[in-house]
């Protein structure tokens, strides 16, 4: 198999991760190179605190540290154009030993950075695990025309001026792509409209590491403990989670309940802190595990618990949470919004409508009631995620759509 030369661009690539879906970005790389034979260079935006006026050859625009995302817009896109010819340069030259380049979420770079790989007239690819509709934070790449912007119209490079041009459309920074993967039919579905240019379109399911998530024995008393791991904020629906747990709590005796997030670390989930330490029934039976490091999620988390309550009530795009806790033996009551119904159905888990109010109660009940058939359920999930959702399977699905376009 002849190698290929890849130039990465990742909003999150070693030695640092900003969440699951730039930790797949990492773990991807690493199997295609493993798997593929690819070789493999990143250019990375990492989370940094970085002095303003300071670019590094680096695209780091979109996690400027702890200044947030609306300062970056107005700080750090102004820079990027001072700069620009120098990151230009920089990316030039290390696309000059690559085959292609790969975005990981293009939403993720600002128009400059996005300017910047273009100009490098190399065959483009992205990967777009993401979703972004109304998104306030997003880049502008999606949202306005380009601008002449003070500085630019000394570019010399004539590419760069051609796009700069004003009326610039999403649709044309896309048609010079050679050919877009989405991480579920769901995305690919709902972004239509920003890769309607690009011809070659192509779904390739997340894969996990299974190795690192060995099946643990189902049991009655595993049924009896539920489980929540995510981020602290309202979109993944914890608050919605939590509810139904206590309502189960409050007619099931001997549930618990263990929780994997940090909820110290925003707003949103301090206040679900307090809501518990205030509830004599949830302060007796919800656990609070604190941030657990990724590698220890299997034995501290996964192997502990019998359902995942994954209550998200935005369009999660495709959670590897959800491949993660099946691979593990564990039954998975999803949200049926976003990519998360293409893995679960009625014969691995349970799905529920998260704006139908007292469904995930519902769901939970009837969970605890099926018993025993629940282990066929999850003998089923586990070997799905074993058979289709692995690293090496979805690097060989890319390798092959890629290899057939360059």
């Amino acid at each position: 198999m002849k190698p290929l030369r890849c130039l990465a661009i990742s909003n999150s690539y070693p030695p640092d991760h900003a969440g699951g879906y730039e930790l797949g970005a990492r773990n991807l790389l690493d199997a295609l190179a493993s798997h593929c034979g690819w070789q493999n260079s990143v250019v990375a935006s990492v989370r940094k605190q970085k002095p303003l006026g300071v670019v590094s050859p680096e695209l780091t625009g979109f996690f400027p540290g702890k200044l947030g995302p609306e300062y970056e817009r107005w700080k750090i896109r102004h820079s990027l154009f001072r700069n620009h010819a120098k990151i230009v340069a920089e990316l030039k030259r290390n696309s000059e030993d690559a085959d292609f380049i790969l975005i990981f979420n293009p939403r993720r770079l600002i128009l400059p950075q996005w300017i910047s790989v273009l100009a490098c007239r190399k065959p483009t690819f992205v990967f777009v695990s993401d979703y972004w509709p109304q998104d306030p934070f997003a880049s502008d790449l999606f949202y306005s025309k380009s601008r002449k912007i003070e500085g630019t119209s000394s570019l010399k490079d004539s590419k760069l001026q051609e796009i700069y041009k004003p009326g610039l459309e999403t649709e044309d920074l896309f048609a010079d792509c050679r050919g877009v993967i989405f991480g579920s039919r769901y995305l690919r579905e709902a972004l239509v409209s920003p890769f309607s240019a690009v011809k070659d379109q192509f779904v390739a399911h997340w894969g996990i590491a299974t190795d690192q998530f060995s099946q643990i024995p189902f049991s009655a008393d595993r049924l009896k403990t539920f489980g929540f791991c995510g981020r602290p904020e309202k979109e993944k629906g914890f608050d919605l989670a939590l509810e139904a747990f206590r309502q189960v709590a409050s007619q099931t005796e001997n549930v618990r309940m263990l929780v994997a997030s940090d909820l110290s670390s925003s707003a949103f989930g301090r206040s679900i802190r307090k809501k518990i330490q205030s509830d004599p029934l949830l302060n007796r039976t919800v656990t609070q595990l604190g941030h657990i490091p990724h590698k220890e999620l299997h034995t501290q988390f996964y192997s502990q618990i019998g359902i995942l309550l994954f209550a998200s009530i935005w369009q999660e795009p495709f959670a590897l949470t959800v491949l993660e806790a099946m691979a593990s033996g564990v039954l998975v009551i999803g949200s049926s919004a976003g990519g998360t119904p293409e893995v679960i159905d009625q014969t691995t888990g349970f799905l529920f409508d998260p704006g139908k109010e007292g469904d995930l109660l519902a769901v939970c009940l009837h969970a605890l009631e099926e018993g025993e058939s629940n282990y066929e359920r999850v003998d089923r999930g586990a070997e799905r995620i074993r058979s289709i959702h692995t690293l090496p399977y979805m690097a060989e699905r890319v390798d092959g759509f890629i290899r057939d376009l360059i």
